[in-house]
Parts: C-alpha cells; structure tokens; sequence
C-alpha cells in the first residue's frame, strides 16, 4: 500500500473517530487485528460495542462509501462475530482542501 493511500486512510480514521467522539462514542481500540482482518475502530456507543468501518477518499466526488463491497463486508462480519459485537457501522469520509464530508451508515452489517 503506497505512503500516501495509508496517509490519506489515517486521516479519515482520525476525522470518523472525532465525529464519533462528539457524539458519545468511547474508543476501544483503532486498527485492532482478529485473526487476519483488520477492524478500523472499535467503539462503544450507548453501551453497544460497535464495529466501524471507515472508508476514505480525497477529493470531492469520490464515493469512499463505493468501495465497501461485498468481500470487504464478509471480512468485517467475521471479524464482527470474532469479538462478539452485534453492530457494524460504516462510515465514509472525503477529504477535500475545504475540510472533510462525513457519511455515516450505521448497522450496514
């Protein structure tokens, strides 16, 4: 993965995580590995742990939220079950010269 795609997905992560923050979610963990999947954050909103998914494109237009596809959404259940959480949240971030578009899909899952 090129310096610049894991930058820019780095970036989403922190924008989602606060965004999630000012709502009430508590952070668990970021990038928390179950087995060989990857699970971006892990939060606990109203007592529910939450698994989140945070897509990420820079520049207007570029459907981040596209890029969760059918494979991509497997990997995140089984993660999902491995750790016993119910819920899977998908959120999609663009980033842009003029700040940062949120979409935020909860129970995708």
């Amino acid at each position: 993965m090129s310096t610049r795609r894991m930058s820019v997905g780095a970036a989403g992560e922190a924008v989602a995580l606060g965004f999630l923050e000012r709502r009430g979610a508590v952070l668990i963990g970021r990038n928390v590995r179950v087995g060989r999947d990857e699970i971006d954050l892990l939060v606990e909103i109203e007592g529910e742990l939450v698994v989140v998914e945070v897509k990420t494109g820079a520049g207007r237009g570029t459907r981040p939220w596209e890029n969760y596809d059918d494979e991509k959404a497997a990997r995140i259940r089984r993660a999902a079950r491995a750790i016993s959480a119910r819920r899977i949240d998908l959120i999609a971030v663009e980033l842009t010269v003029a700040g940062a578009t949120i979409r935020w899909l909860p129970g995708v899952g």
